[in-house]
């Protein structure tokens, strides 16, 4: 008999799914990756509902598998092929707790939306700077359960650095509350930052307590053309120098970039004239009247100080074109076109009756990005013909998104040997130390990698903490750790 019936008395009827058709969306990840069976899908609406849910995992050695919005790329949250999981949605847990516009802070629970507490934190003239495509879907859980990034690092760090104090249920329904909103709390281990990142692995992450910032004024969009990726390592220096504290994004955009959005995406309009061979977009934030204000002549100075630094680094041949936003509508065209990277690729990957694409998200010191690329094009080009690199990311914190398309014409894209590709592009990571794990986790897809790479120390040291945590091995198991 079903696992269910054991959780029945404890939740409404609406918030249990058994049937197939029912469970799919929360079975499978969105680009089709990774699928699973379950027993059921679990939506709780409280903490003491997930307390009690996982004692009665625990007493009966039930296998939970924690999810939020089902946006991840790794296949953190989805279970295996067995049947025998619960899968443990936390979508229903969406409320905002307490904001505080004082302390620059707010108390919410996991399964709120990323863009809602955007809106949030907006109406009380605050800013929460965590920013991924998925803001529309993920939930503030599945991003502190990866530690996600996105495209405000370069400024505030991941959502690790955002976070402040997390509520955690623990196998067994023991509730850990270390949701205080204060800046410092030197009060031993710091045990928050062990489950921020542990993907489900040793807790539940019912709540969080984040940091707000002073939501800016302005925020200028600008497009500019480098040519190679040294000169934009070098714009990035000089944007820095110019402007330290205010940069909110620096993206690196090559031609392939481009290529596979205009194939992929409807009435498209590109930033410059031609198209970029190497591109770099840059967000910069004003927070006084002074910058946005226009002077006497009608000029904004933050607007004119962009064009002056503009200038200078066209005199010293660092850009050959640029193009600042105008207008909100601008910046936002500009930056759909960037959050659509992810479902341009998939089309694209579509449109070549491929089976495969490695998507590698690594981070690199940021002087060693240019020649970690060109080491890694000589590799690619002499290991199978043909194949295809589609890379971009946040080169303002040294993340890039390195994918490589295979070849129509051979088995799979790559003549089964993908895992040899991918392993040696990590050999070339690893010889800048780099991470082969940047911002998406590592779920089931890195788990390997982790092993390898991982000092052994350290990876010991994991799992003796997920053994003392998970003696029975039923949270979220065959992710991130054998």
């Amino acid at each position: 008999m079903s696992d269910l019936k054991h959780f029945a008395p404890l939740l409404d009827d609406k918030d249990i799914l058994h049937q197939r058709d029912d469970m799919a969306p929360h079975l499978m990840d969105w680009r089709g990756q990774f699928d699973g069976a379950a027993q059921g899908v679990l939506f709780p609406r409280s903490t003491e509902q997930v307390a009690q849910i996982m004692a009665i995992a625990d007493e009966h050695n039930i296998i939970i598998v924690p999810q939020g919005g089902n946006t991840g790329l790794v296949g953190g949250s989805i279970p295996d092929k067995s049947g025998q999981s619960i899968v443990l949605s936390l979508t229903k847990m969406n409320k905002v707790r307490e904001l505080s516009v004082q302390n620059r802070s707010m108390i919410v629970e996991s399964g709120c939306i990323l863009e809602e507490l955007h809106k949030t934190a907006e109406e009380h003239n605050l800013y929460f700077p965590l920013n991924l495509a998925a803001k529309g879907s993920c939930t503030i859980g599945g991003n502190l359960s990866t530690n996600a990034g996105g495209v405000n690092v370069v400024r505030y760090g991941n959502t690790r650095d955002l976070c402040l104090g997390v509520e955690v249920v623990l196998l067994g329904g023991r509730v850990m509350n270390l949701l205080s909103p204060l800046r410092k709390d030197n009060t031993g281990y710091d045990l928050k930052n062990l489950f921020i990142g542990a993907e489900g692995t040793l807790g539940i992450i019912t709540a969080a307590t984040l940091k707000l910032f002073q939501l800016p004024k302005m925020i200028t969009t600008l497009f500019v053309e480098v040519n190679e990726i040294s000169n934009a390592v070098k714009l990035l220096n000089t944007f820095k120098s110019h402007f330290p504290d205010r940069i909110e994004s620096f993206e690196l955009m090559p031609k392939s970039f481009w290529e596979v959005a205009k194939n992929n995406i409807n009435n498209m309009v590109m930033p410059l004239e031609k198209m970029p061979e190497m591109g770099v977009l840059i967000d910069i934030s004003s927070y006084s009247k002074d910058d946005t204000s226009p002077n006497e002549e009608g000029e904004i100075p933050i607007i004119k100080t962009i064009e002056n630094v503009l200038e200078e680094c066209f005199e010293k041949n660092l850009i050959s074109d640029a193009t600042i936003c105008k207008n909100e509508n601008q910046s936002k065209s500009l930056w759909s076109i960037r959050e659509a990277a992810a479902e341009s690729e998939k089309k694209e990957l579509e449109k070549s009756n491929l089976i495969k694409c490695l998507k590698h998200d690594i981070s690199l010191p940021v002087e060693s990005i240019d020649d970690f690329h060109k080491d890694a094009q000589n590799m690619i080009s002499n290991f199978l013909p043909e194949l295809r690199t589609i890379y971009f990311g946040h080169l303002g914190d040294g993340n890039l998104h390195y994918n490589i398309f295979g070849n129509g014409s051979l088995p799979d894209g790559f003549k089964g040997k993908s895992q040899d590709l991918t392993n040696k592009l990590y050999e070339i990571v690893h010889k800048y130390n780099g991470s082969f794990s940047a911002e998406h986790g590592i779920g089931q897809l890195k788990k390997n990698n982790l092993k390898t790479h991982k000092n052994n120390v350290a990876y010991s040291l994991m799992k003796i903490i997920k053994n003392q945590l998970d003696p029975k091995g039923i949270m979220n198991p065959g992710k991130v750790l054998f």
